[in-house]
């Protein structure tokens, strides 16, 4: 049999893979972009979108409250890979890069063999993702226009993956990290998967536009059901090709523990309209995760919430690697007893500043705390009765509000204190205490504050230059204190960075799609 395997694999053109380290498994991480929970199979989606990932789930654990904290695909992906959330990792908008140390680094320091393979700009060497990869292949995507050309499809990664994988140092055990973008608008699975569901695409179906032209014009209910069912048939094209993934690993009979995730999900008409990037609502933030093969105690459900920040310190504790600092616990690979949506005591705070968005979330004991700064609004949302989050329930309970948003601005950090009476001027928003009081003011001394997203800039008389907020220690002699080291600045090209104002922080156009 082991023959057979290995003449198909030539015939094939690919290249078996090498013997890995007998003691230690392999760890393959994989990421869909854009998939939300609810459609796959194991987490009760009808359609049969996932028969490979539902096998998964069934030998292995399922998190049935895994949330991201970020609806789109630079900031999540910057936790997934680092263990740290965005307050501290900085990698909010598409202006910086992410700074913080990365578990591939942590890996490699410790003799793991390290391969990256990306489909998207914003999960690309352009931003710092290669760092600790041995190999690492983004298909050289540098612009908008190419992320969303999806050329890079499922079989493509696929194809790169299994070549790193080819390359791997035999008896050395290893990380590989898989990225694919196929499930992200617009959705187009070649054949057969184009009729898998719906008909053919056609040259009159609509195409995805921008959030806000499809919140003025939305789909006509067919045309809505059809690009939902684009949407699962991409989502099986790539289940397939992570089955083929798999089919590789069984075939060299090396031992590897498989993680399956996504890094946010996709309004599909539930607010009015299509899209991700602008909210933070179930759909966008509720993302499957599924841990299996080796090191897996013994199937389960995990019905306590856990947050992607967690899945960096279980990988490199399964190394023996250090991970500096992180936000998340390792992942827990055995049920609480009575866990559940409710469960008490952690708060897994989100956040989104795209397309002129200020929008802040905290999950804590089946709750979902909103805050919208643009607008001033706060929203509470019950999710173990009200998972659809229909039924506000701010107004009933403003002491539960408070305390909610408490909670989610200590997740930013101690408050600076204004050392002197100082005017503070920011594109992002001010808070003193715990409510936004203003983009720009003054503060007499001794004012506590902070300003969010992290990465806003903020300018105080006497310095005249913008920096970054957030991830900067008070230093001994100005009023605010600029010291510490922030996310490099990345170059953007001038089709880029139309999208944003001025100020190099909040996007201009609203249209432009969010990655």
């Amino acid at each position: 049999m082991e023959v057979l395997v290995l003449l198909i694999l030539v015939a094939c053109g690919k290249a078996p893979l090498p013997p890995g380290d007998p003691e230690t498994p392999d760890v393959v991480l994989v990421s869909v972009d854009t998939l939300r929970a609810d459609h796959v199979g194991a987490w009760g989606y009808p359609r049969p979108t996932t028969p490979f990932l539902d096998g998964l789930a069934a030998a292995g654990l399922r998190y049935a409250h895994a949330r991201a904290p970020a609806p789109w695909t630079l900031p999540s992906h910057a936790t997934l890979l680092s263990g740290r959330l965005p307050a501290r990792h900085g990698a909010v908008e598409d202006d910086l890069g992410i700074a913080a140390p990365l578990l591939a680094e942590a890996l490699h320091a410790r003799g793991v063999a390290t391969a990256g393979v990306v489909s998207s700009l914003f999960v690309s060497s352009r931003y710092g993702f290669e760092r600790g990869f041995d190999a690492f292949e983004d298909f050289g995507i540098r612009t908008s226009a190419e992320n969303l050309a999806g050329e890079a499809d499922a079989r493509r990664v696929t194809d790169a993956a299994l070549r790193l994988a080819a390359a791997l140092p035999p008896g050395k055990p290893a990380f590989l990290f898989v990225h694919y973008y196929d499930v992200h608008y617009t959705c187009d699975p070649p054949p057969p998967y184009d009729t898998l569901f719906d008909r053919a695409p056609a040259a009159g179906d609509p195409r995805y536009r921008t959030y806000a032209w499809h919140l003025r014009h939305p789909l006509a209910p067919a045309e809505l059901d059809h690009q939902i069912a684009q949407y699962d048939e991409a989502i099986r094209y790539v289940d397939d090709q992570i089955r083929r993934l798999a089919g590789a690993w069984e075939a060299a009979g090396r031992a590897a523990t498989w993680i399956v995730t996504a890094d946010h999900g996709e309004e599909l008409g539930e607010r009015g309209s299509w899209g991700h990037g602008h909210t933070l609502f179930q759909e966008q933030l509720h993302v499957p995760l599924v841990v299996a093969g080796a090191r897996i105690p013994a199937p389960g459900v995990i019905g306590s919430p856990v947050g992607l920040e967690d899945l960096a310190p279980r990988i490199a504790a399964w190394f023996g690697a250090d991970l500096p600092d992180p936000d998340g616990p390792p992942l827990s690979l055995v049920e609480a007893p009575a866990a559940g949506p409710g469960s008490p005591g952690r708060a897994l705070p989100a956040e989104t500043s795209r397309f002129r968005t200020d929008r802040y979330a905290l999950f804590r004991d089946g709750l979902r705390l909103g805050v919208d700064l643009a607008s001033g609004a706060r929203s509470l949302y019950d999710l173990a009765a009200d998972p659809g989050e229909r039924t506000d329930l701010a107004a009933l309970r403003p002491d539960l509000v408070a305390d909610l948003e408490a909670a989610l601005w200590s997740a930013y950090g101690a408050p600076w204190t204004a050392r002197r009476a100082v005017d503070v001027d920011t594109p992002g928003t001010v808070l003193v205490g715990s409510r936004a009081v203003a983009r720009a003011l003054r503060l007499e001394a001794g004012t506590p504050f902070q300003v969010v997203p992290v990465d806003a800039p903020v300018r105080v008389p006497g310095d005249g230059r913008w920096r970054p907020f957030g991830g900067l220690a008070p230093g001994p002699a100005d009023p605010v204190g600029w010291s510490g080291e922030t996310g490099e600045a990345v170059a953007l090209s001038r089709d880029d960075r139309r999208r944003l104002e001025a100020l190099g922080y909040v996007q201009v156009d609203d249209g432009d799609p969010a990655p």
